[in-house]
């Protein structure tokens, strides 16, 4: 059994496809010290954002589509395609045609749908150059025109209504996306991400609503009282990380990608309860129960058992560790939903709600120093998505 003074978990760095974007508060989970910069400088740069009134691809807004879409012309074939996230896989998944999306994805028809879908409009707005991503908000017979002449669409868990001249163009147009990502590179498998999208050079067509994912905070009312807390909490944060430096090598064998600490950060924004080292514990005990029911040998299962019982009692041990990352996690996320909630006034051109209650815009991702963070309200929206049945 590896010893947890031996166990050294490898800091994650940015990928150069956009595949996955951490939560802020979670960054020094994941990875640590570094983890905490990264988060902080972030959070920050978000702030003097919107007090500036910046409006730049630096930050744009969330739109909760359904698949990520992948698109354009193949930096070495130059033939147009579509995919979705697995464009860049070991082996890539790319279509050209209908015949690659239904070998590629016949086993998925919902989402075969939709790429055929996109196969069938997307080129008729992409530039003649360039790979893009962006999210798929609606396909063939997605949109439904309401009693008022809006029209709505609900490609994951939002439902997005459209008015007034929008709403015609949403309900006559055959598909919808947002493009947030423009690709670098002149091999798809090492291509790199920047929400750089050069819009002037897509082309408009009747048949593609094309929204744009810019926010422009010029006239967001970012009050004075809202800055002081968020002030405070970055303050209590930085605090906690200069005079508590130890924790962040102690807590080292939960951190990472998929950890326990990261993980646990997920499964309390199901449960709404308050994150506690004790409930740390129990979430690992719980886990390890869960792999436990699936061995039938008895030295695998008392394996599995020692396993769980190292963890817990390697946390007892260093318990002012793991509540101060905690803690640290608790400020970064109050800061961040002190932003989030003042960028939320805006709701662009179109409303938004869950299953009938209005709701918020899903939130922002920033681009810090080459690395994306999703701006998130994780009480409101991601709890509701983590725990909604899907059909």
């Amino acid at each position: 059994m590896i010893k947890f003074n031996e166990f050294i978990v490898e800091a994650t760095t940015p990928t150069t496809q956009l595949k996955h974007i951490v939560h802020p508060e979670d960054e020094h989970l994941i990875n640590g010290k570094s983890g905490f910069k990264n988060a902080a400088g972030a959070l920050q740069q978000t702030h003097e954002h919107i007090v500036k009134g910046k409006h730049n691809h630096e930050m744009t807004m969330k739109y909760d589509g359904s698949p990520a879409l992948v698109f354009g012309h193949h930096p070495q074939t130059g033939k147009f395609f579509v995919a979705t996230k697995s464009a860049f896989n070991k082996t890539p998944k790319i279509n050209y045609s209908h015949e690659d999306i239904d070998l590629n994805h016949g086993h998925a028809p919902g989402l075969a749908a939709k790429l055929h879908d996109a196969l069938d409009h997307l080129h008729k707005i992409a530039p003649k150059k360039g790979v893009y991503q962006g999210d798929m908000m609606y396909g063939k017979g997605d949109v439904r025109r309401n009693r008022d002449g809006s029209a709505s669409f609900t490609p994951n868990t939002i439902t997005y209504t459209a008015h007034g001249r929008e709403a015609n163009h949403v309900m006559n147009a055959k598909v919808g996306v947002v493009v947030h990502q423009k690709y670098h590179g002149r091999d798809i498998t090492d291509m790199k991400a920047k929400p750089d999208v050069d819009r002037e050079n897509f082309r408009r067509h009747a048949d593609v609503w094309n929204k744009s994912p810019l926010h422009d905070t010029k006239s967001t009312n970012y009050s004075t009282k809202n800055q002081i807390l968020f002030r405070q909490h970055m303050e209590a944060a930085h605090k906690l990380h200069s005079e508590n430096p130890e924790m962040y090598k102690a807590t080292e064998p939960h951190q990472g990608d998929g950890g326990h600490l990261s993980t646990y950060a997920n499964h309390v924004i199901k449960t709404g309860e308050k994150p506690t080292v004790r409930g740390l514990q129990q979430h690992i005990i719980d886990k390890h129960e869960k792999e436990l029911s699936k061995l039938k040998s008895e030295p695998a299962r008392n394996k599995k058992k020692a396993e769980a019982l190292e963890h817990v009692n390697y946390i007892k041990a260093n318990k002012p560790h793991y509540e101060n990352i905690l803690k640290l996690h608790e400020h970064l996320q109050k800061a961040k939903d002190v932003l989030v909630g003042t960028l939320n006034q805006d709701h662009g051109t179109l409303t938004h709600d869950i299953e009938g209650t209005p709701t918020s815009p899903e939130g922002h991702v920033v681009l810090h120093k080459g690395k994306h963070f999703k701006l998130v309200n994780r009480q409101e929206f991601s709890r509701k998505n983590l725990l909604r049945v899907r059909k």
